[in-house]
């Protein structure tokens, strides 16, 4: 664990659930280092350093055999707590405790295997508990973002671009004004944006074009939600889950969950392409921002009032001095 590093607290997503094989293990790289994650014999996924500290071989390169994973380079075998049990070049060795992978806290939620740099600082737990009971949850693939993770964030909290990037979809140009909202600070931290209505022509979760009721809340920098309340013909509401995972300073992974309550219309694979099809026309306007790290200067930008929410998650990350992927961070 690595409580110096400047997201030692958070939760971070690293990959699906359902990306890690039973018998096997996978690379991935997470605020510019290299991760491998793998399963024991009870399925249980670990997250460690990608790193073999013989020779700095990756291990998602190597192989998983009875509860252990193996360097592909010169076969060190690693337990489920890190510590390398056999030197097949020197079989008769008891390993040193030196001899140990670099560990990480693993949790997986969601459908999501998610881990930990430091000691974690709160608990993954984003969703009415009633929704997960009597809903539908939908995973997308996680996506590249060529940009910062704020800005990644601050595009998920903005309404005033649904007439114009998902147009047709979310919104149309005969209806762009976004009504004035309240952003309220949360009790346990973080901000709630409440009363927000935007028209949106016919689709998910209406029949007809309408005007709908969001929530958007923000409880940590770099996980967002939203929540579509039901509408009068009834469907129920609609939970969103927004978490990014920063590969640098600059580029990005991010995951989209959805939770559905009473939605008999339609199918998982269409509330999955439509999900995929706003995130995928998101990304390009997204990565065409400059600078891509997300400015915390207040000035640096212009701001109008539909932009109340995201002005208010620059001035909180301000306030906590997160730098990464901002332009606290150079």
């Amino acid at each position: 664990m690595r409580d110096d590093h400047p997201l030692a607290g958070e939760w971070l997503p690293v990959c699906n659930s359902d990306d890690v094989p039973a018998d096997g293990a996978r690379g991935f790289t997470v605020a510019d280092e290299r991760i491998v994650v793998w399963r024991d014999s009870l399925g249980v996924a670990h997250v460690w350093r990608d790193y073999c500290p013989h020779r700095g071989a990756q291990l998602s390169l190597g192989s998983v055999e009875r509860d252990r994973i193996v360097c592909p380079y010169h076969g060190w075998s690693y337990d489920i707590e890190g510590q390398c049990l056999h030197i097949p070049s020197n079989p008769s060795l008891r390993p040193s405790k030196r001899a140990c992978a670099t560990t990480y806290l693993a949790e997986e939620k969601y459908g999501v295997v998610w881990m930990c740099i430091g000691e974690p600082s709160y608990a993954l737990d984003f969703y009415p508990e009633a929704a997960i009971e009597g809903g539908r949850r939908i995973n997308l693939a996680p996506q590249t973002v060529r940009s910062s993770a704020p800005r990644v964030v601050e595009n998920f909290l903005d309404m005033a671009h649904f007439s114009f990037v998902h147009r047709g979809i979310l919104g149309v140009q005969d209806h762009t004004e976004v009504p004035d909202y309240d952003v309220v600070p949360l009790a346990n931290g973080g901000l709630e944006a409440r009363q927000c209505r935007y028209w949106q022509p016919a689709g998910i979760p209406g029949q007809s074009g309408a005007m709908f009721e969001y929530v958007y809340r923000v409880k940590r920098p770099l996980i967002a939600m939203l929540t579509k309340m039901a509408s009068d013909d009834g469907q129920g509401a609609l939970h969103i889950m927004l978490a990014v995972s920063p590969v640098t300073q600059t580029e990005t992974r991010v995951w989209l969950v959805s939770i559905h309550e009473n939605d008999a219309t339609h199918s998982d694979q269409s509330l999955y392409d439509f999900n995929m099809e706003i995130l995928l026309q998101d990304t390009p306007i997204v990565e065409s921002q400059w600078p891509k790290r997300l400015p915390l200067d207040l000035d640096a930008e212009l701001h109008q009032k539909c932009d109340r929410m995201s002005v208010a998650y620059r001035r909180w990350l301000g306030e906590q001095a997160f730098a990464y992927g901002t332009s606290l961070g150079g």
